[in-house]
Order: C-alpha cells, then sequence, then structure tokens
C-alpha cells in the first residue's frame, strides 16, 4: 500500500464518521443514448502466505474490452437505466519472478468462464437495481460479471453510505479528491463479504479477517473515464498473525473510445422492457454467491499416514505425529465404523493411541463407535485406552448428542474400575459445559446426563464418590450447579476447596448474595471452625467476584487478627490487586483510604506464603501471564501451591494449565506445639491440574505415613504421567469473496501433541520436598487458500511447527524456620519451522511454484518470577 494511498485512506475513514454528514455530487454516471462505450478491462489477484514477500508470489490476471451503451431510460427519472455489457477478447495470464506467461485467450481453455452472452444491469441513481443474465449453472463466471459491473456503482452523495456490491451488503464511505472521487471501504462494516464454516464449535485457537477497499473515479463530466480499485484481505490466525493468507486484488477500467451506432433506447414502462428479454435472462442480485468446493485438506491413504506415524514413533519426532494426527482425523471424517475399527486391530499397538485421538477429533458418530467397539468398555484390561479415549473425548472440539450419548454409555457400565468412572463424570461434565457453550443445553441428552451425575452425587455416602461428582460439576461449570454446590460448601476441607474452586470459576453474575454470604459464613467462621486453605479460598471469591466495600474491609480488618501465614497471604493478595487492572483494584484503594488499614504496622506481615502475578512472555499477539499462591502453615509447612498460567490475544483469553498442590499433615511432623483441631489432617500429597479448560483427575502421591513410606523405597523411577496425547486446536474453513467477485478459500487446520508429567520427591530426613510438573509439546498450524476459477488452480500454503517444553519446579526446604522454597520456570529452548509455498497451474498446461523454508531456535530460558523468590532460590540451590 503506498504511503499516499494510507494516508487518504485514514483521512477518508476520519473524514466519513465526521458527523455523518452527506453531500450531493451534480450527476455522477450517465450513458448517452446512441453512444457505444468502450473500456479496456483487468483484473488481478495475488494469493500469499503472510510471512512472504508479496513480491516473490505469483500474480494471476484476467484482461478483456467491454462494451456498454443504453437499452431504457426512464422519461420520469434520468437517473434509472438500463445497460447493455458485453465482455469481448477475454485473457488470461499469470505473472511470476520466474517468468511471465503468453496471454491466453479463454476460448482456449477447457471450462473457461461463459462470458459471451451480455449482462443486463439495472441502476438507478448510481445503485444496482439488478443484474440480469443467462448463464446458468457456471457460478463462477456470473460471479466475475457481478464483480466488473460493481464498478460502474457510484453513487451522488459523499459521506458513509450503505452499498450493495459484488463483496455484499457493507458501509461505504464517498469523499472527492480533487476532481476524483473515492470510495473507500472497511470490510469489518460488510455483512456477508466473508461467510465461515467453523468445523468444530469449540475449537481453541481463532481467526480474524480485517481488510479494506479502494476506488477512485475519474469522472470527464457525468461520464466514466476511469476506475482504478485495490483491495487488500487477510485471513489470520488471532493468537500468531504470521500464520495466515494475504489475498490482494486490483480491478482497472478505462474508457478507450466513445461512437455511435449502439441501438436506440427501448421506450415504455421498465417492466415492459425487461419482459422483452427477459425470457432468457434471469434476475440476480448484485451479490456474489458462493461456490460450493470440497475441501482443500485432501485427505491420504491411511496405510501410508500410519507408516509415516510408526517411523515417527521410532524417530520420537513429536512434530511429526502431530502432522499426522491431523491429516488422519481430516481422513478418518469421511470413513464408515467397519472401516475404522478394521484398521484399529490392524494397527501396531503404538499406533493405536494416536488413532484413537484422531478419531475424537473427527467426532463422527462412525468414529466414536468404532473405538468403543474396538476398546470393549467392560473389558477392564482395556481401561488405559479407555481412559485415553475419554480424554480425547474431553478436547473435542465438535461436542455432539452422539459424543455425550457415547461418554453415557461408559459411564452406564459398572463393571469400569472405579478410576475410569472417576474420570469418566470429569469429561461428562466437560463435555455438558462444551455443549451449552455451542447452544445446545437444552438438549434431552444434555439435561439427562446433567441428571445423572445429580442422582449420583444425592446417593453417595463416600467421601472419594462425592469428590468426583463435584468435580464433574465443575467441570460442567453451569449456573444450575450453585444451589448444589452450595449444599456441600461447608463439608470437609476436600469437598469444601473443591466447591469454592468451583464457584471461583463461574462468571461472576452467578456469585450472588446466598453464594456470598455462605462464604462470608467459612471466611469469619460464623459456624464453624475451617482450615486455613479453605478459608482463604472463600476470602478470594468475596475480593474477585463483583467485591463489595463491606466485604473488602473485613477481609483487610481480619489481616491483624489472623495467624501470621493467613494474614501474610491475604495481604499478599491484595496487593497483587492493587497491581492488576482487576475490578477489585477500585474497591481496594478505597478501603485503604482508612489510615487505620493503609499503614505499615496493619499491612507489613511477616511469612512465608506469597501471592503474586507477573509476565511470562510477550509476543506481538500474544501475552502469557502466570499467578502464583503459596500458603505455608505457621510450623513452616508448605499446605497449598496453586499455579495459573492464561494467554490472552485479540481473539480473547485462554487459561491454559493450572496446577494445584496439596500437602497436609505435614505440621504433626514439625511443630512443638499441639494443632489446632481444624486445622488437623492426615499425612498426604496430592495434585490436581486443569488443562485447556479441562479438568484432569487428582492424583495422589502418597496417604498417610505407611503410604509415603512404602513409595518411599519402592516407588519407580521417572515421573508420573498426567496427560499425554493430541488434539485439535482449529479445523476452520473461511470463503472470501473479492471485488471482482471472484473467490477465495482459506482453511485453517492445526493440532498440539501434550505430554504432561508430574514427580514429587518427599524426603522427611532431609526435610525438603520438590515438586516438578513438566510440559513438552509441539503444535502444528496450517494455513491453505485457494482461489476459485474453473480454468485455474491457484493455491498457497503456509505451516508453522513450533517443538518446545516448560517445567515448574518448586523446592520447598522445611528444615529450618522460615521455610526455604524456591519457584523455577524453565523454557527449553523453542525449535520453531515454517515451510510456504505458492502454485499456480492453467489447465494443467502451466505451472508455477514457489518454496520457501526456514528455521531457528529461540533460546530457552528461566523466567525470572519475584525478586523476593531469586533471592531464595540463591540460597537454596
Amino acid at each position: 500500500m503506498k504511503p499516499t494511498t494510507c494516508l487518504t485512506f485514514c483521512l477518508l475513514l476520519l473524514a466519513g464518521f465526521r458527523d455523518g454528514v452527506k453531500v450531493a455530487f451534480s450527476n455522477v454516471l450517465h450513458f448517452d443514448a446512441g453512444v457505444l462505450y468502450e473500456y479496456e478491462y483487468s483484473t488481478s489477484m495475488t494469493l500469499a502466505p503472510i510471512s512472504v514477500d508479496l513480491g516473490d508470489v505469483t500474480t494471476t490476471s484476467l484482461e478483456a474490452v467491454i462494451q456498454i451503451h443504453s437499452l431504457w431510460r426512464n422519461p420520469q427519472d434520468q437517473e434509472e437505466q438500463l445497460l447493455h455489457v458485453k465482455i469481448k477478447d477475454l485473457k488470461f495470464t499469470t505473472d511470476s519472478s520466474d517468468a511471465t506467461t503468453k496471454p491466453l485467450a479463454v476460448e482456449e481453455l477447457d471450462g473457461g468462464l461463459d462470458y459471451k452472452e451480455a449482462v443486463i444491469v439495472h441502476m438507478n441513481s448510481g445503485k444496482i437495481q439488478g443484474v440480469f443474465d443467462t448463464t446458468e449453472d457456471n457460478t463462477a463466471s456470473l460471479n466475475f460479471k457481478k464483480g466488473l459491473v460493481s464498478l460502474l456503482q457510484i453513487q451522488s452523495t459523499y459521506g458513509l453510505i450503505t452499498e450493495d456490491d459484488a463483496t455484499g451488503r457493507c458501509q461505504v464511505l464517498y469523499h472527492t479528491l480533487k476532481d476524483d472521487i473515492i470510495k473507500v471501504k472497511n470490510y469489518k462494516n460488510c455483512e456477508n463479504s466473508i461467510t465461515d464454516d467453523v468445523m468444530s464449535s469449540a475449537q481453541i485457537l481463532g481467526v480474524s479477517s480485517p481488510g479494506w477497499s479502494e476506488a477512485v473515479f475519474i469522472m470527464d463530466d457525468n461520464h466514466i473515464k476511469s476506475v482504478t480499485s485495490q483491495e487488500f484481505r487477510s485471513v489470520v490466525l488471532e493468537e500468531q498473525s504470521t500464520v495466515g493468507i494475504h489475498v490482494s486484488s486490483r480491478q482497472l477500467l478505462r474508457l478507450l473510445s466513445t461512437k455511435s451506432g449502439a441501438n436506440e433506447e427501448a421506450q415504455g414502462e421498465l417492466q415492459e422492457v425487461l419482459a422483452s428479454f427477459k425470457g432468457s435472462h434471469v434476475n440476480h442480485t448484485i451479490h456474489a454467491l458462493p461456490a460450493v468446493r470440497q475441501s482443500a485438506l485432501s485427505g491420504y491413504p491411511i496405510s501410508k499416514l500410519l507408516d509415516h506415524l510408526k517411523a515417527n514413533e521410532m524417530k520420537k519426532s513429536q512434530s511429526r505425529t502431530t502432522e499426522v494426527f491431523l491429516q488422519l482425523s481430516q481422513s478418518l471424517r469421511s470413513m464408515k465404523m467397519n472401516e475404522i475399527k478394521d484398521i484399529l486391530k490392524k494397527s501396531d499397538s503404538t499406533l493405536v493411541s494416536v488413532l484413537i485421538d484422531a478419531a475424537a477429533a473427527a467426532s463422527t458418530p462412525a468414529a466414536l463407535d468404532a473405538v468403543i467397539s474396538y476398546i470393549d468398555v467392560a473389558d477392564p484390561k482395556k481401561a488405559p485406552l479407555l481412559e485415553k479415549f475419554l480424554y480425547a473425548c474431553a478436547f473435542s472440539a465438535q461436542p455432539s448428542q452422539h459424543l455425550i450419548s457415547v461418554v453415557n454409555k461408559i459411564l452406564s457400565h459398572t463393571s469400569t474400575k472405579r478410576q475410569t468412572r472417576e474420570i469418566t463424570r470429569i469429561v461428562l461434565g466437560t463435555v455438558i459445559r462444551k455443549m451449552c457453550s455451542a447452544n445446545m443445553c437444552l438438549l434431552q441428552e444434555v439435561e439427562d446426563a446433567l441428571t445423572l451425575i445429580l442422582k449420583g452425587l444425592g446417593s453417595s455416602k463416600d467421601e472419594a464418590e462425592i469428590k468426583s461428582h463435584l468435580l464433574a460439576l465443575k467441570s460442567a461449570l453451569i449456573p444450575e450447579i450453585v444451589p448444589v454446590l452450595l449444599q456441600y460448601i461447608d463439608q470437609s476441607k476436600p469437598v469444601s476447596i473443591i466447591v469454592l474452586s468451583a464457584l471461583q470459576d463461574l462468571p461472576t453474575q452467578y456469585i450472588t448474595e446466598e453464594v456470598k454470604q455462605h462464604v462470608r459464613d467459612i471466611f469469619k467462621q460464623n459456624k464453624k471452625s475451617f482450615s486455613a486453605a479453605v478459608r482463604v479460598a472463600a476470602a478470594q471469591i468475596l475480593l474477585m467476584h463483583d467485591p463489595l466495600y463491606t466485604d473488602v474491609k473485613e477481609v483487610l480488618l481480619r489481616i491483624a487478627k489472623e495467624k501470621p501465614e493467613i494474614s501474610k497471604f491475604l495481604t499478599a493478595k491484595v496487593t497483587s490487586l492493587l497491581q492488576s487492572n482487576h475490578p477489585a483494584r477500585d474497591v481496594i484503594l478505597t478501603v485503604l483510604k482508612d489510615s487505620k488499614l493503609n499503614n505499615y504496622f496493619h499491612l507489613g506481615r511477616v511469612g512465608c506464603s506469597s501471592s503474586y502475578a507477573g509476565l511470562m512472555a510477550e509476543a506481538k499477539d500474544t501475552v502469557t501471564s502466570y499467578e502464583f499462591e503459596f500458603l505455608f502453615s505457621d510450623t513452616g509447612a508448605l499446605k497449598q501451591s496453586n499455579s495459573h498460567f492464561s494467554t490472552q490475544s485479540r481473539g480473547g483469553s485462554l487459561h491454559s494449565l493450572q496446577v494445584s498442590l496439596e500437602l497436609g499433615g505435614i505440621d504433626s511432623l514439625l511443630a512443638s506445639e499441639p494443632i489446632e483441631e481444624a486445622e488437623q489432617e492426615d499425612l498426604m500429597a496430592g495434585m490436581s491440574a486443569m488443562f485447556l479448560g479441562v479438568q484432569i483427575q487428582p492424583i495422589t502421591f502418597f496417604q498417610g505415613y505407611t503410604d509415603l513410606m512404602s513409595k518411599y523405597f519402592t516407588a519407580p523411577d521417572g515421573p508420573m504421567n498426567i496427560l499425554s496425547g493430541n488434539i485439535l486446536l482449529i479445523n476452520q474453513k473461511q470463503s472470501v469473496i473479492l471485488q471482482s467477485g471472484l473467490q477465495t478459500q482459506v482453511f485453517f487446520h492445526g493440532g498440539l501433541s501434550v505430554d504432561v508429567s508430574a514427580d514429587l520427591d518427599f524426603s522427611l530426613f532431609t526435610q525438603e520436598s520438590k515438586s516438578t510438573v513438566n510440559n513438552g509439546f509441539s503444535i502444528v498450524v496450517s494455513a491453505r487458500a485457494e482461489a476459485e476459477a474453473p480454468f485455474m488452480s491457484t493455491a498457497v500454503k503456509t505451516k508453522t511447527e513450533m517443538n518446545s517444553s516448560i517445567s515448574f519446579v518448586t523446592t520447598v526446604n522445611f528444615s529450618t524456620i522460615p521455610v526455604q522454597y524456591c519457584l523455577q520456570l524453565i523454557r527449553e529452548p523453542l525449535l520453531y519451522r515454517e515451510k510456504t509455498s505458492t502454485r499456480v497451474s492453467i489447465q494443467n498446461r502451466k505451472k508455477t511454484a514457489h518454496q520457501k523454508r526456514r528455521k531457528w531456535t529461540i533460546p530457552g530460558e528461566e523466567t525470572a518470577l519475584h525478586r523476593d523468590n531469586s533471592m531464595m532460590c540463591r540460597k537454596l540451590l
């Protein structure tokens, strides 16, 4: 885009929105009777991956001679006309850095544009009212003609105006610059210039489609001397704007000559004139029609994919596995149940897990039923595969009635192991949430699934069963669960923690006064005593969900009354909120106007507990932030830690990972004084995690002293696997209609391979614990665009791969008071690969192609989290 054009564009946008003033031009368009107007017409289109220099790609062009004359004019309104538009000598060329093809007449091409029959255009006051054409079953030809005649549309006022053209109904801005009339359009103000086909309704990545166009009319009195139109469209990944496609096009209409000899204008009323030729001409709107095209993501033979996957398994290439997973999920969508089941039976055991992930990502009834039939839910030996399939269903981007029925069916089998039933409940809750997010909450299958969980909760007596059902409700995260959660909010510590975390995750509008009253009772211990972890969780709900002045003041007042570690945690939490843009910040500042609360003696607390947030990484399109919370006991033992990782982009916020580590009963080993009843706990250590919004079944490292010693001496080497598999991130198609009437379809396809493991090294002899959560991942995202034209094939593709791992290490030494702890957030080197390709072919006669590859490595680093943490790490490590 030229600087002058950009400046003009910006100024015009400002002028167009200024007071919405519309000023009339004098007669801006007129075709005289008995005169044949001959124009030179050309249009070009360029497709390019965003990361490629536009000078290195191929441009396709069409050239023609256009003849226009007036068929009819309204005697009462001289601005209403019927125009006869004929296309002659249509030629096609391609231009690339390699070579320029010799212009080819469209007649030389098989299946070329059906352009010879003239098109009749009905115009009134510069607006196109209809297009009459004889073209049948040739959408590309009709769209091309609509794009051409759209150039004749110029309205008689300037300012912001709604206008219909080939791209849809848009708000356009007319303005003058010297003797030129300029029309500017921002595509975000168009109703149907782009159509979306989101194949995955709950996909994780998003797509945006910015774009603009500018047309410059040079007039000779009230005749069009020339029109130059250019547009620029982008379809990009919101989280990574270097992944996507640029589409640019240009149209030129230039007057060659005027001469007499055209037919004289017909007489009579409009309908009479239309009737004279309407027999073979069909009336169309000016909007271009979407073309039906098969998916550009063509499937590969399953056998070749599996061979490639087996080779990658041997090489341990995670990115290659991700790519094959994406191709498998695409191929399985069109296969029948028996075909998929046969593939599963014949596949090597090392490949079955990827096939299961691919079937869940395809999420067709045939794919889901094939996996269930292959696994055999009633066979306890197949439990690991069944649990893998369940998690794959939880991450499915296509929630459906059949999917929820499949999970219900698994839950109904009493022969499944207890652990499998617990995972099934959690997954069922996740599927309920996704279906409600897709406006399918009122379906009978969803209501039946929720009823099943609620009935199971009501009949549960064992605490483990109650926790499992509550985790399912937490995963569902719908407002109907609030009254049920309140029934369990003041139970044992593990149960209360689940309930409070579920309430914390709910949108603020569902944290009603009734909910807050229950939470206040817990924090202030009005009815009974609660452990420090439960009270701290209650205080956070009061602080972070539409905080009230009275509640914030109560939390700050109690800082002076609480034990040291709770006081320290509350002070750190308030300080962290003050350093953010959270809505609670303003309320806290108001409360702190009271000098009795805002002073060093009140807020200057000593302890190990902490709460702080910060940035982990900042890029052009995304910001990754973290939030850490650590609660210690007064004896110096770590009681609970929560780690949250979120990613913000133009498309919104994604809660990528949450890890909660819980330790209990350590105080009884360290304390020299009796422990209060509310703080007395069994010796235990456990972890709970959520990944991409999906709750993972909590794991227990040990429960009780005997279990600790047993696992200490018999524990296998290496970490415990929490989650491993392949997840579909995006599967989307978008059709972009250009000013010229040509159409481009853009496909996005992306997946994530992830391997999350955890390890806890706990020693009573050295009085030190070290927990490590490692998240290894590989991301592959491709964007592909194809031009819609019957006589040519233009395609571009860009593919991005990223491989790395992130480790979160917590080391705690409680041999001294105060305890020492060190947090480490370590990212291994990130390998980034990018491949782009461009291809153009004309009826298989001429092909041009460009390919580029590049790769680089971003060095690994350890994120600096907090100054106090850095100081302790230097002492401890």
